[in-house]
């Protein structure tokens, strides 16, 4: 047995094909085949069976894909270690929101990084969906726990958040700020909504800095985290009040990360961001 064989069989496990296994690892079908039959018959097992014009895995191929993925995640971090100009600085990718990476992690980096010069960090804020599962990125910080994944997790704190609407305006008149239906199900829009009942939203979107923005000029109602809405509680224009919607955060690691002590040391970092729970002198409320 050897690698290479091993790289055919998690890619026939992903698409579900020799030909497209094969287009993905550029060698062609018959190759893809015959590495497929060598390495079965050298476990003397079938870890794939013709269904529905695909290549289906046996329970036989299922067991074998978590350790299979492990040697992946290790083969491609050495790779990037490898296609690094200097072995003593380290490059981590860490993906996340924009608000987490711009109110959470931005304002202490600097102090992590002087303790930490050899670290690099890639932080990815885009729109795109970052597939952990591709090894896009080694650390991740979501909102709410994954349902699965060949991944470390780990709860890291919690972001609380509060309603803020203007102080002046009739509360039929003021606009309202809200993320798009996708979203309606999460806790602060559920808390929002409590609130505000069906009225109709003036503005959808899942950017949190611009939802402040609009919150700030005091026209406008919607939900912020509590360390966002900290500074619009001192305008005069709007009344932050605290509710009771919270989402978790959960840090995801790569799991040949495990024991590297600079992934860990920055995994550490992360959960001293977020309070595990709500301070309750966050902010002071106007009655």
């Amino acid at each position: 047995m050897n690698w290479d064989d091993f790289r055919v069989i998690s890619a026939v496990y992903r698409t579900g094909s020799f030909v497209r296994a094969g287009r993905a690892l550029q060698i062609d079908e018959t190759t893809v085949a015959r590495r497929v039959a060598r390495i079965e018959t050298a476990l003397d097992v079938s870890l794939f069976e013709p269904a529905d014009g695909l290549r289906r895995p046996t329970a036989a191929c299922m067991a074998i894909m978590r350790p299979l993925h492990d040697m992946e995640s290790a083969a491609e971090s050495i790779r990037r270690l490898l296609d690094q100009q200097h072995f003593a600085e380290r490059v981590l990718r860490i993906t996340t929101i924009a608000a987490i990476a711009e109110h959470w992690l931005a304002p202490k980096l600097p102090d992590l990084l002087a303790e930490l010069p050899e670290l690099t960090l890639s932080i990815d804020t885009s729109d795109n969906n970052v597939e952990m599962s591709r090894w896009e990125a080694d650390l991740a910080l979501r909102l709410g726990r994954p349902k699965s994944g060949a991944f470390l997790m780990r709860r890291v704190g919690e972001i609380s958040f509060s309603l803020v609407r203007p102080c002046t305006m009739a509360p039929d008149t003021e606009m309202l700020a809200a993320y798009p239906q996708i979203l309606a199900d999460t806790p602060e829009m559920a808390g929002l909504f409590t609130v505000v009942k069906d009225r109709p939203i003036r503005v959808e979107t899942s950017n949190l800095n611009l939802i402040r923005a609009m919150l700030a000029s005091g026209r406008a109602a919607g939900m912020l985290p509590d360390l966002m809405a900290r500074d619009l509680a001192r305008l005069d224009n709007v009344i932050v009040t605290p509710m009771s919607a919270s989402r978790e955060i959960w840090l995801l690691t790569q799991p040949h990360l495990r024991n590297d002590p600079l992934a860990r040391r920055l995994s550490e970092w992360c959960a001293t961001l977020f309070p595990a729970r709500r301070d309750a002198k966050t902010f002071a409320t106007k009655g």
